[in-house]
């Protein structure tokens, strides 16, 4: 009776296996993505400016801005499915079966939600491009109303580059070209690959920065540290703000896992989809970021 898949309390033990296995990797990045759950066609990301003062009023009509609409973020999800199929006789003899196989595919969704969302972070020097204006998410150029500004730096990790982004981040200017104090909006991740773990916490732990004992400042903001085993450049780091991350995570469609009995092999489905999708968002602001 133990391998009837037709019993409720298997299908609860399938269930809840498999949301073991999902929870058993790692979730700290989706910390740093502005999570979205949209159950719509397509996700739009559209940035709204033109304001960029408030001038004197002299008395009858009031001064016109017109608010420009900057050209949108369109964000298209990707559907991912697979069937496990269990045979009847296998499951017998393995029942152990019923329960490892949901909670090995719970870790592969977890794994896949997470590649997918290293994507991004892969192209942000590249491919991964804000919308307004086609460049890099992390560029030394991007162009605003005004100028260009730079969110990009060109020195590894330590407590001075850190001190670097800050110092970015404190003359952040919007589009329009009003400043706008990043750090003052909330503190920031650090995310980093498995290769700067150590040079993540000597920038960030010590309370010094040298034999003299100099204040290290960079310590002093509060900056949580993201290690994440799905960054493949060993070099590339980001200081990313926790109010305001460009980092777009789109789940269209959660994990929908379903266990059924075929009816010509009596073998045991397991059958699971979802859609999702990564993105950056159309302006650059909240991130700062670095090849080493």
């Amino acid at each position: 009776m133990a391998t009837n898949f037709n019993n409720t309390n298997v299908k609860q033990t399938v269930v809840e296996r498999f949301f073991e296995g999902v929870f058993s990797v790692s979730e700290q990045w989706a910390q740093a993505f502005d999570y979205r759950r949209n159950d719509i066609a397509d996700l739009r990301i559209s940035p709204i400016t033109g304001v960029s003062s408030i001038p004197k009023w002299l008395g009858g009509d009031l001064p016109v801005q017109e608010l420009e609409a900057l050209t949108p973020q369109l964000v298209e999800y990707e559907k991912y499915g697979v069937q496990v199929r269990v045979d009847k006789y296998d499951a017998k003899d393995v029942p152990e079966s019923t329960t490892t196989l949901p909670q090995r595919i719970g870790v592969a969704t977890a794994s896949t939600y997470a590649a997918k969302a290293a994507e991004v972070l892969a192209g942000a020097f590249s491919t991964a491009t804000t919308s307004v204006d086609g460049k890099a998410l992390c560029a030394v150029d991007h162009t605003t109303a005004i100028g260009t500004r730079s969110n990009k730096l060109p020195t590894a990790l330590d407590s001075s580059a850190i001190m670097a982004a800050i110092a970015m981040f404190r003359r952040w200017r919007d589009y329009q070209g009003l400043p706008r104090d990043v750090v003052a909006e909330g503190g920031f991740y650090l995310i980093v690959p498995p290769d700067l773990e150590e040079a993540a916490g000597q920038a960030l732990g010590s309370s010094v920065t040298s034999d003299q004992m100099q204040l290290n400042m960079a310590g002093s903001y509060g900056i949580q540290t993201i290690v994440w085993n799905h960054l493949s450049d060993a070099d590339n780091w980001f200081l990313v703000s926790r109010s305001s991350s460009p980092l777009i995570f789109w789940e269209r469609s959660a994990p929908d896992l379903q266990v059924q009995i075929d009816e010509d092999s009596k073998a045991g489905k397991y059958s699971l989809d979802f859609a999702i999708s990564a993105a950056v968002s159309a302006l650059p602001d909240g991130i700062v970021g670095s090849e080493g």
